[in-house]
């Protein structure tokens, strides 16, 4: 094994736990919105959320790049 393997397999587990963490937050969102109070909450988390989803987008992406150069 090379040390270039070694690494990117290392980077591909680091980078499943983190989007394995956003899938479990994202599973209980729904609960939490229901509990704000108000609206301003409410919107501070939508945003907040969507912008979480960015990131477990780009985690995705980044997941199957890895997978990639992990094949070759």
């Amino acid at each position: 094994m090379t040390t270039a393997w070694v690494l990117n397999a290392i980077g591909l587990f680091a980078v499943t736990v983190g989007a394995l963490l956003l899938f479990l937050h994202f599973r209980n969102a729904p609960r939490q919105i229901a509990e704000s109070p108000t609206p301003e909450a409410q919107r501070a988390y939508e945003k907040h959320r969507r912008l979480s989803m960015i990131a477990m987008g780009l985690i995705a992406a980044w997941l199957v790049i890895q997978y990639i150069g992990l094949l070759i």
